[in-house]
């Protein structure tokens, strides 16, 4: 009875040996997937530091880019407004141009 009642015994501890074992073999598991983990997001806080630069250069690109699309729209107004009134002129020019044709048809003709 006391052969069988340590046989159990033992095999009771060996059980939660093996148990305890896989439970410690499972942490270090967990243990080495953090570290790769932490290792990852350092390699991507690195590669968002290395693109800080490159990301201000485009912002600052773009809000050229914004100051030299303001200065064309501005231009292009002035540009209208010349042609407009140069229209204007040539209306005028024409206008003379008739009236002194129809002076000459009329007094020379």
């Amino acid at each position: 009875m006391m052969d069988s009642r340590t046989s159990q015994q033992l095999q009771l501890i060996d059980e939660q040996d093996s148990y305890i074992q896989s439970r410690a073999d499972t942490m270090q598991n967990i243990e080495s997937t953090i570290v790769e983990l932490g290792s990852i997001f350092q390699q991507l806080a690195h590669m968002v530091k290395e693109q800080e630069e490159t990301i201000q250069r485009i912002d600052e690109n773009v809000l050229g880019a914004q100051l030299d699309v303001e200065a064309a729209h501005s231009e292009i107004l002035k540009y209208f407004q010349s042609v407009t009134s140069n229209r204007w002129l040539m209306v005028k020019i024409f206008l003379i141009l008739i009236v002194f044709f129809i002076i000459f048809v009329v007094f020379l003709a």
